[in-house]
């Protein structure tokens, strides 16, 4: 509206006028939108979200996606979540999932698994939870409801849970 001579707020009709008598083509102002609310129509999808880490791998394949990296998921079950592409070739990624929020406001986050046909049982008999081996996992993608991280396995080193405090600030992404 400046560069025209005109006030910011002077409104399409001013503008078209301007434009006329500077010759410029102005047939694109012939067509009018129509600012009439549209009708509400039902939603198919009423659910609220849910808990439980659903979409995380979602959330991790958008991040590598965005990035212009293509993402892979396995057909059959696997020690890994994605395979994707990197700079350095292909990773396998292992997506995890938390809201467990600790009194003082960090999340903790379960980086083990339960290996099938494991002899390694509890008192109870049920498969222990285990560690992921180096040569399942290359990198932790960590989805909490406030922000994601990409951890190397080798950081988290054969632990069993974290806690994602400062220690793993430096990847959160």
């Amino acid at each position: 509206m400046v560069a025209l001579g005109k006030t910011p707020g002077s409104g399409a009709t001013a503008v078209k006028a301007v434009a006329e008598r500077l010759g410029l083509d102005t047939s694109h102002f012939a067509h009018r939108q129509s600012f009439k609310p549209v009708a509400a129509a039902p939603t198919l999808f009423s659910n609220p979200p849910k808990g439980g880490g659903r979409s995380g791998l979602s959330i991790a394949a958008r991040w590598f996606l965005d990035r212009g990296y293509t993402v892979s998921v396995p057909l059959e079950p696997a020690a890994y979540d994605p395979v994707t592409e990197s700079d350095d070739g292909l990773q396998r990624v292992q997506v995890k999932s938390t809201t467990c929020q600790e009194r003082n406001g960090r999340y903790a986050a379960s980086v083990s698994h339960m290996r099938c046909g494991s002899p390694t049982r509890n008192a109870n008999g049920n498969r222990r939870k285990v560690p992921y081996r180096k040569d399942e996992v290359v990198l932790f993608f960590i989805v909490t409801p406030a922000v994601s991280y990409l951890i190397p396995a080798d950081v988290i080193d054969g632990r069993l849970s974290i806690v994602l405090d400062e220690k793993y600030a430096a990847f959160a992404v």
